[in-house]
């Protein structure tokens, strides 16, 4: 598999080119929770020509050592975000997957739905006096069920956009 490279491209209409926006989606990413690397690594992914690269093209281009472009790959794929792509050579070669974003929502609401425990716990810690923590608790408690219903409803909310997307490709009269 060849080397992808990000294209130059033109500017945006704010100045920017791609491998500037290319290097804000890597802290976006990272802002996001990911270890810088793993951040760069989903930005490359996510605007390099082919789509998915070899551990070592990839640690060249994100001037990073393979080793660490390889421990993040794998944390990448843990959390569904990267597939090890088939290749005829024998590189490791990544791609991110179709549902990437969808598993970062999933993960994300998961996390935040798994905080209804502890206010419950605060909750009953507090007892059935006043308490100044009380409203706090539970505000935190039904937003956390409000995320748990979120992510029970998720494949649904996602369908939407899917089968509007179908139905849009099916009436283009551009060839596909």
């Amino acid at each position: 598999m060849n080397t992808s490279r990000p294209p130059a491209g033109r500017p945006s209409a704010g100045g920017r080119t791609l491998p500037q926006v290319m290097e804000s989606l890597g802290r976006f990413f990272h802002q996001l929770g990911m270890p810088p690397i793993a951040g760069r690594m989903l930005a490359w992914l996510a605007v390099s020509e082919s789509g998915s690269d070899s551990l070592d093209a990839m640690a060249v281009a994100l001037k990073a050592s393979k080793a660490s472009v390889s421990s993040m790959a794998r944390l990448l794929a843990e959390r569904g975000l990267v597939e090890r792509v088939p290749v005829l050579e024998r590189r490791d070669c990544y791609r991110l997957r179709t549902d990437a974003w969808e598993n970062v929502l999933r993960t994300r609401l998961a996390a935040i739905a798994s905080a209804k425990g502890l206010a419950d716990e605060g909750l009953w810690l507090l007892g059935d006096g006043e308490h100044p923590a009380r409203a706090r608790l539970e505000s935190l408690r039904e937003f956390s069920e409000l995320c748990a219903s979120i992510e029970r409803d998720l494949p649904s909310f996602l369908e939407r956009p899917r089968r509007s997307n179908t139905r849009a490709r099916r009436a283009s009269p551009l060839p596909r």
